[in-house]
């Protein structure tokens, strides 16, 4: 009996050590396609397909499935307003456009994490 809690322990112990980090992306859903930021200072990268082309989603909601599929976890969303104009006493025009980005989260390893965050500081 003590051998086998002295062995689950040592399981218990080597497991703990082993703790994944999150990876966190934002990606941005776009003429039907998805695009992801990984922090890194390389523009998003669009999901590729077996075939090398960009992968195509009916709905924005096929694409969450699809993230939601690989394994990544939907955190959080962000809206970005941009544009403007004018509206006075007398009218004016006004155009603005909205994007959204979705955070998306998912365990990786120390090394997997290491590369990407040694990509993403600012050079000079």
């Amino acid at each position: 009996m003590k051998k086998i809690i002295f062995i689950l322990g040592i399981l218990f112990l080597t497991c703990s050590n082993i703790q994944a980090k999150k990876l966190f992306v934002e990606m941005e859903f776009h003429k039907n396609s998805i695009k992801l930021d990984d922090g890194s200072n390389k523009k998003p990268q669009p999901i590729k397909g077996d075939d090398g082309k960009d992968l195509k989603f009916t709905s924005l909601i096929g694409a969450l499935n699809y993230m939601s599929l690989q394994g990544w976890e939907l955190v959080d969303t962000k809206s970005v307003t941009s544009g403007g104009g004018y509206v006075g006493a007398y009218g004016g025009a006004s155009s603005t456009s909205t994007k959204v980005y979705y955070i998306f989260s998912k365990d990786v390893s120390d090394e997997e994490l290491k590369q990407i965050v040694d990509g993403s500081y600012k050079k000079d």
